[in-house]
């Protein structure tokens, strides 16, 4: 989880402590100590120079443009390349020169860095400028959604796709998640269209795990009000749990696994054990075979009997 409070500002070496990164560029920035995330930075003296600048919309998402200072910017610029993967968290700040008191202040003209929330990314388009020096060369926009890192707990009923009523359509559901996790790079999707996908996405992870904690391998904790196993998804290459990914990156959590996931002094370990056991689901459901030992939780949270296929709708 990331520690920024929306609204609040920062300096530049807050921002790099956090992921561990020595980078000296602005714009996106990424390091060792939190892999699931990239900082973007938007905004300054750069922005109004070159004729464009990154763009709030109403429905509060953001149109970032990418990197790459001359010529066409192309998806080889490796922060390109991992925003267009669509796989990291994206924590974005909004750029503020100091003023001349802060200036006369500190001693230096050192930015400040405004926290405007965490996002995934939905996809890609291109953007050429009519005017300006950038004028002609095509430009990457991508599209950033809001993501809610609270809303964690997808219920069947919010998931619209086909439902997955066999391990062979369960494995079929498999490959189109997949291969739909692919596409961020090739075309930029619309929030309504992001959202229906995420919660396939969300759907799928929980009708692999059968009723079971794919952390702990334990029943669901408890029945939610519709009478099915409650388990919450984690996305495992991100800070966030909401939005788009393949299939193979998310698990289908009890709260306490999830929680552990997050904030655990070992969660890096946790982390590992989880991704091993959601491999070796994904290989029994690539299979096409029902997996073994799941089972749903009785009333009182205790095991039940083998827990069936349940719809997504």
């Amino acid at each position: 989880m990331q520690p920024f409070v929306h609204g609040a500002e920062y300096k530049r070496v807050e921002l790099l402590a956090f992921v561990g990164s020595k980078q000296r560029q602005s714009g996106v920035i990424w390091g060792p100590l939190e892999p699931g995330c990239l900082i973007c930075t938007s905004g300054g003296r750069h922005g109004k120079k070159v004729g464009y600048s990154d763009e709030a919309l109403p429905d509060g998402t953001w149109m970032y443009f990418g990197q790459g200072t001359e010529g066409d910017q192309d998806l080889a610029n490796p922060a390109n390349s991992k925003l267009a993967s669509g796989i990291r968290s994206v924590l974005l700040f909004t750029t503020r020169e100091p003023t001349a008191k802060e200036v006369a202040a500190s001693g230096n003209y050192a930015k400040l860095f405004v926290f405007r929330g965490s996002f995934n990314v939905s996809g890609v388009d291109h953007f050429v400028p009519e005017a300006g020096p950038r004028r002609g060369n095509r430009l990457l926009r991508f599209r950033l959604i809001p993501a809610d890192e609270s809303a964690s707990a997808i219920s069947y009923d919010r998931v619209e796709p086909e439902t997955a009523a066999s391990p062979a359509d369960l494995r079929d559901l498999q490959r189109r998640l997949a291969a739909d996790a692919t596409a961020p790079a090739a075309a930029r999707l619309g929030l309504s269209e992001y959202r229906s996908r995420s919660a396939a996405v969300h759907g799928y992870a929980l009708l692999r795990a059968r009723g079971k904690c794919e952390g702990c391998d334990h029943p669901a904790p408890f029945l939610d009000s519709e009478g099915r196993p409650f388990l919450e998804v984690h996305h495992m290459l991100r800070l966030a749990d909401d939005g788009i990914d393949a299939p193979a990156n998310v698990a289908a959590l009890c709260p306490n696994c999830h929680r552990a996931a997050h904030h655990s002094r070992d969660r890096v370990d946790l982390g590992r054990r989880i991704a091993a056991r959601v491999a070796d689901a994904e290989r029994i459901v690539s299979l096409g075979v029902p997996s073994l030992g799941a089972s749903a939780p009785g009333q009182d949270g205790a095991p039940g009997k083998p827990a069936p296929m349940q719809g997504l709708a």
